[in-house]
C-alpha cells in the first residue's frame, strides 16, 4: 500500500482524540440507557453493561464526593458533572468552566513537587470528610502518580528516586511499584483514609489495564480482590466491528501478597501484607538497576487488616486510542500485543511489519544524564526514519496525550513525528548528524530541523503511544 500521507495520519489522530473523549466516556457510564454513539462513525470498547448500576450508585448515597486525578482529570470531572464537593488535579488548568461543586488544583508532572504535596493533602482531606452514608467517586487517568503525593520520605528524595528509575529505562509498572512503596497515598492508601464507599473509574495508560498500576492506584487495595479487578472484562464489549479486549488480572505486586492480602468486597484482608510485598518488589527493582535504596524501604510493614466494599471499573482501556485511529482508515489492522520493549527493539519490530497497520504501547527508553530534547515517541520516529531511509515507507509516532517528553525550550511541545524515506537525509542536509542525535537522546532537535514534528497540544486523554506504519 506504500506511504501513508502525513495529512491522513494527523486527521486520524485528531479524530481518535474526539472519539476517545473522557468527558463522553464518563457521561456515558452514567447514562440511563446504553449509548452507542460516542462519536459519529467510531464505536470503541463502550462499557455499556455497567451503566445502570453506576447511575444507581450515585443516586442512592446521601452525598456525592469526587476526586479526579490525572492528565484527563478535567475532562472526566466535566463528564461526571455536579457533586457536593470535588477536586480535579491536573497538570494545567485549561480555563474552561467546571460543573458545580468542583475545584481545579494544578500540580506537577512528571515529577512531584510541593504542589503535588498540597494537592495530595487536599484530596485526602476531601475523602476524610465523607461519611459511611456518602459515596466517593475516584476518576483516575494516567499521570496521577506525580500529581498527588504524601511521601514517606523527603519529597526531593522521592522525586530523585523516581527520576533515576525513569532514566534507567524501567517500564511504567516498575516505576509505579517504586512510587507506591514510597508513598502514603498510592496503592490504596487514599481509600484507607476514607470511611465512605469508593467507586473508581479508570482511563488506562498501562499495558494490560492493571487497576493497581494506573496512576499508582490510590484507591485500589487488596479488598477489591483479583475477581473485582478483572470483572470489567465481561462488561467491556465491542460495538460494530471492533473486537472487545480482555483485561489483565491483578498485577504481580498484588498477587505477591498471597492469600493473606487478597480478599474481595466485604472480606477482611491484610493491607499490610500488600504494602510489604510492594516494598520488597521496590527494593528488588532499584537493586536490579544499581540504584540507591532509600532507608525507608528497609523497614518492613506490620499487619493491617482492612474491610471495605469498594468497586473499580476500567471505562477506557489502553487499546482504545489505537483502535480509534485504525477505525479512521480502511483495511488497516491493529497489531497485538502492545509493545513494551526497549525502543530500539520496538523499531526493529515495527520496521518488519508490512502493509498499513497500527501498533501501540509504551516503549522504554534509557535517557543519559546529559541529553537533548524529545521523548520516546520522537526517539522511535527517528529510529524508523533511519530504517526507512530511501524507501517508499513512512511512520507516524505520537503520544495520545499530545505531549512527548519534557517540553522543549524554544518551541511547542510535540506529541511525536511523521517520518518517511526522505527524513533522515533532510536532517543531514540541515547540518545535523541524526545518528549522533540518537546517541545523546536528542531526537527532537533532529526531527525539528526536518519539519517532521507533530504538535497538536494536550488532548485531555492519556492512553498509549500510537505507531501508524505504511
Amino acid at each position: 500500500m506504500g506511504v501513508i500521507p502525513r495529512a491522513l495520519c494527523e486527521q486520524a489522530y485528531r479524530a481518535a482524540v474526539q472519539a476517545c473523549s473522557l468527558e463522553r466516556r464518563v457521561r456515558a457510564a452514567f447514562a440511563e440507557q446504553d449509548a452507542t454513539t460516542l462519536a459519529p462513525g467510531v464505536y470503541i470498547d463502550h462499557p455499556g453493561v455497567s451503566v445502570g448500576p453506576l447511575r444507581v450508585e450515585r443516586e442512592k448515597a446521601k452525598h456525592v464526593f469526587a476526586v479526579a486525578v490525572g492528565k484527563g482529570a478535567l475532562a472526566m470531572a466535566r463528564g461526571f458533572a455536579r457533586v457536593k464537593r470535588g477536586i480535579a488535579v491536573a497538570p494545567a488548568d485549561d480555563g474552561r468552566p467546571m460543573p458545580p461543586g468542583w475545584q481545579v488544583v494544578v500540580a506537577a508532572h512528571p515529577h512531584p513537587d510541593e504542589r503535588s504535596e498540597r494537592a495530595g493533602a487536599a484530596v485526602r482531606a476531601l475523602v476524610e470528610d465523607a461519611t459511611d452514608r456518602d459515596i466517593v467517586f475516584a476518576l483516575i487517568s494516567g499521570g496521577a502518580s506525580a500529581l498527588i503525593e504524601q511521601p514517606r520520605l523527603p519529597l526531593d528524595e522521592l522525586a530523585a528516586t523516581a527520576r533515576a528509575v525513569m532514566h534507567a529505562g524501567a517500564p511504567i509498572a516498575d516505576l509505579n511499584v517504586v512510587r507506591t512503596a514510597l508513598s502514603e497515598l498510592k496503592g490504596g492508601g487514599l481509600a484507607r483514609a476514607c470511611a465512605a464507599r469508593i467507586v473508581t473509574l479508570v482511563a488506562s495508560d498501562v499495558v494490560g489495564d492493571p487497576l493497581d498500576t494506573i496512576g499508582s492506584g490510590p484507591t485500589i487495595g487488596p479488598w477489591l480482590g483479583p475477581l473485582e479487578s478483572t470483572r470489567t472484562a465481561s462488561r467491556v464489549r465491542s460495538i460494530g466491528a471492533i473486537p472487545s479486549i480482555g483485561l489483565a488480572g491483578a498485577s504481580g505486586a498484588t498477587r505477591a501478597g498471597g492469600t493473606g492480602a487478597v480478599g474481595g468486597p466485604g472480606v477482611p484482608v491484610d493491607f499490610g501484607a500488600l504494602r510489604e510485598a510492594r516494598r520488597l518488589a521496590a527494593v528488588e527493582i532499584l537493586e536490579r538497576h544499581e540504584l540507591a535504596v532509600p532507608a525507608v524501604l528497609r523497614a518492613p510493614f506490620a499487619a493491617d487488616v482492612v474491610t471495605r466494599n469498594d468497586r473499580a471499573e476500567v471505562i477506557a482501556p489502553l487499546a482504545s486510542f489505537a483502535k480509534a485511529v485504525a477505525a479512521q482508515l480502511a483495511r488497516i489492522r491493529v497489531i497485538e500485543p502492545a509493545v513494551t520493549e526497549d525502543v530500539a527493539v520496538v523499531a526493529s519490530r515495527v520496521a518488519a511489519l508490512s502493509g498499513w497497520c497500527v501498533a501501540y504501547g509504551e516503549p522504554t527508553l534509557e535517557v543519559p544524564a546529559e541529553h537533548g530534547e524529545g521523548g520516546r515517541a520522537q526517539h522511535l520516529a527517528l529510529l524508523l526514519a533511519r530504517a526507512f531511509r530511501s524507501t517508499a515507507r513512512s511512520a507516524f509516532v505520537a503520544g495520545s496525550d499530545g505531549v512527548d517528553g519534557p517540553p522543549p525550550r524554544a518551541r511547542p511541545a510535540p506529541a511525536g513525528a511523521y517520518v518517511d524515506g526522505s527524513t533522515w537525509d533532510a536532517i543531514v542536509a540541515a547540518g545535523i548528524d541524526p545518528a549522533a542525535a540518537l546517541a545523546r537522546c536528542d531526537a527532537g532537535t533532529a526531527l525539528a530541523a526536518a519539519g517532521a514534528l507533530f504538535a497538536p497540544g494536550p488532548t485531555g486523554i492519556n492512553h498509549a503511544d500510537v505507531i501508524l506504519v505504511g
